[in-house]
């Protein structure tokens, strides 16, 4: 699965719907799964998701690269 940034939020590639990030800090599960607050909740992710094609090691990497 891939994500591409945009303004304020994100886009899940594959399902072409649109996420926009909220007041609120990650939740880190483990080294390589999170939360991220969205308006629709929290949505749970791992580093097995791209991010505009990236992908990461550790969690802490894929988050510090979303909140860019």
């Amino acid at each position: 699965m891939n994500i591409e940034k945009k303004e304020n939020g994100f886009t899940l590639v594959e399902l072409n719907t649109d996420y926009t990030i909220v007041e609120g800090t990650p939740e880190v599960l483990c080294e390589t799964e999170c939360h991220i607050p969205t308006q629709i909740g929290m949505c749970f992710f791992d580093t097995s998701v791209a991010i505009d094609g990236k992908s990461f090691e550790t969690i802490e990497e894929w988050i510090t690269e979303l909140y860019k």
